[in-house]
């Protein structure tokens, strides 16, 4: 079956702003976090030869979760200007290679690639989210994978079992205890990942553990 490779634009964007030293062009715009983000896309065309790629962009809009949650990413810092400054150039370096890129206001990338992905195994095709968020996890199943590129971590069931202990479906409630300081979402108090796990792995569901 058909294969389609699905990026989270963002996070790679970030990854190499971070990774590499400050590049410019002669009239000194910033490049270095595009530079390293065009050559993680071609990586993944010369090494994994997906028959699909989708690219999936954040956008400056708040989301759904902002509108739940007024405090969603209230504590990270604001992003640099000169990686802000890339980020129109990654759309533009998408559209150059031909491949396919999406964003909608309201929605995260995360968002995009579960729809996606969602579309995609409904065709019985095999999906690959190239992404480090380890929110993606739960998304994993005989037919879609999570390939965490920096450290070349091809994420099966199997292989969110052996770091979570628990199914890739079980992802959101381990989640759902523990919080997610990244993105500011408080846990319950006096919970922490192990304890979280544990009690999954026992109950199975949230749901079974407070009744």
């Amino acid at each position: 079956m058909p294969s389609l490779y699905l990026i989270d634009a963002h996070a790679y964007l970030h990854r190499a702003y971070h990774a590499l030293p400050p590049l410019t062009t002669s009239k000194g715009q910033p490049v270095n976090a595009i530079y390293g983000f065009i050559r993680m896309i071609m990586k993944i065309e010369r090494q994994y030869k997906p028959d699909y790629i989708a690219v999936c962009f954040d956008t400056a809009a708040p989301t759904f979760r902002h509108v739940a949650f007024a405090d969603y990413k209230a504590t990270r810092k604001e992003t640099d200007e000169s990686l802000v400054s890339q980020f129109p150039l990654a759309r533009d370096a998408v559209e150059a290679l031909s491949l396919a890129g999406y964003e909608k206001d309201g929605f995260e990338a995360d968002d995009l690639i579960s729809y996606f992905t969602r579309e995609a195994t409904k065709k019985g095709w095999d999906v690959v989210i190239v992404s480090g968020d380890k929110d993606a996890l739960q998304l994993v199943n005989e037919n879609v994978k999570v390939l965490n590129e920096p450290k070349d971590i091809l994420f099966g069931p199997e292989e969110v079992k052996g770091r979570y202990g628990v199914a890739p479906e079980q992802i959101p409630e381990v989640f759902a205890l523990m919080g997610d300081a990244s993105d500011n979402v408080p846990g319950v108090p006096g919970i922490g990942e192990k304890t979280a796990i544990k009690l999954i792995q026992e109950y199975g569901t949230l749901e079974a553990l407070l009744a």
